[in-house]
């Protein structure tokens, strides 16, 4: 049994193609051997047959790839247009938001009278004093 894991597919297609082409030209020194080599080649062409049926699967795959990608982007870039409308029409803060599944904008906290940065001659103890 060859070891698969070692040689690529072209190499073990070659090697056929080389032991059917030796078994062919010496055909009337092997005719104890003669079902191998149908069989062999059958399975040759079956093989070719299998591995092009793969080949193009897999564009198609990639095919697919290419237009899911494509659709997505659409798609988000829709979905940004919508919710651009839905906050335009009813505003960032709206409750009626979270019925298209998006977040409201919160409204910021006041800052605390009694923090202050603590640390002597900073800027912003002298802004928050002179207010």
């Amino acid at each position: 049994m060859p070891d698969l894991t070692r040689k690529s597919f072209a190499e073990i297609l070659a090697h056929w193609e080389r032991l059917l082409a030796g078994a062919e030209a010496n055909r009337d020194d092997l005719p104890a051997l003669e079902p191998y080599r149908a069989q062999l080649a059958a399975a040759l062409a079956d093989t070719r047959k299998v591995y092009e049926r793969r080949a193009s699967r897999q564009a198609e795959a990639c095919q697919a790839t290419q237009e899911l990608r494509a659709l997505i982007l659409l798609g988000c870039e829709l979905t940004a247009r919508l919710e651009s409308g839905v906050r335009l029409l009813y505003g960032r803060r709206s409750p009626k938001l979270v019925e298209f599944g998006m977040k409201t904008l919160l409204r910021r906290a006041k800052p605390k009278a009694g923090r202050r940065c603590g640390v002597e001659g900073c800027p912003l103890e002298a802004t928050a004093t002179a207010k």
